[in-house]
């Protein structure tokens, strides 16, 4: 039983697609959060900091002050004059909370009421002063204190309490304007880090797009402009690597026109290799040859020769081509086709033979065209045999050349010679063939001493496929038809 659990454990967050726009977008705002954040508290701490220091330093020098003007007074018990001038200290301050004085028994001799915290506003007075100053002494209000020395001896003390909320209000007011200018700042970095990473991205975007045209074959796609930064020396690289492809396929094209396609794709499979070696591969091998050639030739001009050989091979190169073989050789006025050589084929038998069935069709269609035209008919031998052969390049490093040899090419050239004119000639091994078995029309078969061989080979002339063939029937009618129109 498959077990429930096991799609979860294959899924890794590798497997997630996170665009890199995105990637770029949220890395920013990354770093502009927390570095924002670090000078938010950096400016909060030291703000409050400097805010609180100047508080202190003023509340110390106000006390000292004070402390130093009323020893005198304390000494001479003048407490309505310490009561006069705490009053008139209060009412300079809006900061000042309350300021008393006591002597050296911790009596208090005089005292002075500000403004209650903003806090505390609404809280009742005490009538208790030593209560109502502790009731004021919170989180909004600062208490400090100072000796009242007299000639070196304690008098007593005074006691101060200073309103914070000065303090908390600036910091809360500049706080807010820099978290606003902070906005402000984070808003336009996001939106620039939008702008360029959806600059940077469609660069790439583009190039993706190019690369995907490239996979399906067109190597002259649009490039994205070329700009003086990283992704401009991308689009170069990319355009080099381009123009490299085109290179390859130019000289593939070219191989192609020279060399059966088949042949040129197996010897580009592998450039490292200075040769193929050669193979042992089992295939079928045609030869087809025009006759009266040579007599042609002395009649005919070498233009218009070159002409009929021209036809010849074009037709040859379209039928090998439907049936998955190939022309492997011109030699002269024949030629030799291979299937199931460099393409694995089961039924390279069977699509031989189908090949030279529509090539003769063709070729009589030729003839009643040059009839029209008032030139001579041209006649064909075809010779068919199938077995094991060598395929692979022969020569040195410098002169190579990719053919296919043994006895059943040997054999399949001499079938050629002695088939009849516009019939195709194949051996026992080829009407015996599991692909061909049953499938051939033929004439009854002869017998021919072959030069070379000690024993005689058994032959057949094929007249045409059974006609319980049907699909390979249909297909050739259709295949006809296609080459008459080339033609």
């Amino acid at each position: 039983m498959k077990n429930p659990t096991s799609s979860f454990n294959s899924f890794t967050f590798s497997n997630l697609r996170f665009p890199l726009f995105w990637q770029m977008l949220v890395a920013m705002i990354l770093i502009l959060i927390i570095s924002t954040g670090f000078l938010w508290g950096y400016v909060q701490l030291n703000f409050s900091h400097l805010m609180q220091k100047q508080i202190d330093t003023f509340a110390n020098t106000i006390t000292q002050q004070t402390a130093n003007s009323a020893a005198e007074m304390l000494m001479a018990d003048d407490h309505l004059a310490l009561s006069a001038m705490l009053e008139n200290l209060v009412r300079t301050s809006d900061n000042i909370l309350s300021i008393s004085i006591q002597d050296d028994t911790h009596k208090t001799v005089a005292l002075a009421l500000g403004p209650a915290p903003k806090s505390h506003a609404n809280s009742d007075v005490k009538a208790d002063v030593k209560a109502d100053v502790k009731a004021d002494a919170d989180d909004s209000s600062s208490d400090y204190q100072a000796s009242i020395i007299f000639h070196t001896v304690q008098a007593g003390s005074i006691k101060l309490s200073i309103d914070n909320s000065a303090i908390s209000d600036s910091l809360i007011k500049t706080l807010r304007a820099l978290g606003l200018i902070l906005l402000g700042i984070v808003f336009l970095a996001i939106i620039s880090s939008i702008l360029i990473a959806k600059k940077l991205t469609l660069s790439l975007k583009q190039l993706q797009s190019t690369t995907q045209q490239v996979a399906k074959g067109n190597l002259y796609p649009d490039l994205p402009s070329i700009k003086n930064d990283e992704v401009g020396d991308l689009v170069k690289s990319f355009e080099h690597m381009l123009q490299g492809l085109r290179d390859k396929q130019s000289i593939e094209n070219k191989f192609n026109a020279f060399l059966s396609k088949d042949i040129a794709k197996d010897i580009l499979s592998d450039l490292n290799k200075d040769k193929k070696p050669l193979k042992s591969v089992s295939g079928s091998v045609l030869f087809v040859d025009i006759i009266g050639f040579t007599q042609l030739s002395e009649s005919q001009s070498p233009q218009h020769i070159a002409e009929i050989l021209n036809q010849y091979y074009s037709l040859l190169h379209q039928v090998s081509k439907i049936y998955w073989g190939s022309v492997d050789n011109y030699i002269g006025d024949g030629a030799m086709l291979t299937f199931g050589v460099h393409v694995d084929d089961p039924k390279h038998s069977i699509n031989a033979i189908c090949a030279a069935q529509v090539f003769i069709r063709l070729s009589k269609a030729l003839n009643q065209q040059r009839l029209k035209n008032k030139l001579p008919e041209l006649d064909f031998r075809l010779g068919l045999h199938c077995g094991d052969m060598l395929a692979g390049a022969i020569g040195d490093q410098e002169r190579m050349q990719f053919t296919i040899s043994g006895d059943t090419v040997n054999v399949a050239a001499r079938l050629c010679d002695l088939a009849s004119p516009n019939k195709l000639l194949v051996s026992e091994t080829v009407y015996q063939h599991p692909a061909c078995h049953s499938l051939l029309l033929t004439e009854s078969s002869e017998s021919f001493s072959l030069k070379g061989k000690a024993q005689p080979i058994n032959c057949f002339s094929v007249i045409g496929l059974a006609p319980r063939f049907n699909r390979l029937l249909m297909q050739q009618e259709n295949e006809l038809k296609v080459m008459q129109e080339y033609v």
